[in-house]
């Protein structure tokens, strides 16, 4: 979440009533967030110095307007380029992609060949997965049930190979780029 806000802060100043309002306008589909985690997570991010917060009157209400600061820009720059820890790759990977804008060509590049990279990886653990459990089931056990089990292995596995062939193709688009 603090990286989100992070990124979003770096576009804009903003209150936290306008980050939840982003949040759901804009990254909603892959992110979602309460007032009070927006609340934690800005406290976090004050409390370590990545950002200010100053007092505005705007149409004679008072609200809190939060910026970041040239460490907390630092720090988002180091989170966009860190390893992506493989269990947060659905998160992450979109996060990271809607504030891809603000990276060199370079490391735009750089961090799609490592999403895409974990998503193979992730593909290649759903079909050993995927063997492993048909190499096992004894069909007289066969029910209903280990029907629906293989089907959510199905899911995943389709849902992470239509994720790599997008990557896939926005790292083409990005190589093109750089070679244009």
């Amino acid at each position: 979440m603090e990286f989100v806000i992070l990124g979003l802060l770096l576009l804009r100043n903003m209150s936290q009533y306008d980050i939840r309002n982003v949040l759901q306008q804009k990254i909603s589909p892959f992110y979602s967030a309460s007032l009070g985690s927006i609340q934690a997570a800005l406290k976090k991010l004050e409390r370590n110095g990545h950002i200010a917060c100053h007092d505005v009157v705007e149409n004679g209400r008072r609200k809190k307007l939060y910026a970041v600061n040239s460490l907390g820009k630092q720090h988002f720059m180091d989170w966009m380029l860190s390893p992506i820890i493989p269990s947060r790759l659905e998160q992450d990977a979109p996060t990271r992609l809607f504030f891809l804008g603000f990276m060199t060509q370079a490391e735009r590049l750089s961090i799609m060949n490592e999403v895409i990279a974990l998503l193979e990886a992730t593909i290649q653990q759903y079909e050993a997965a995927f063997i492993e459990a048909k190499q096992k089931a004894v069909p007289e056990h066969f029910n209903e049930i280990a029907v629906y089990q293989f089907k959510t292995l199905e899911l995943g596995l389709f849902y992470h190979q239509r994720m790599l062939e997008w990557f896939g193709r926005l790292a083409k688009e990005l190589e093109a780029e750089r070679n244009g």
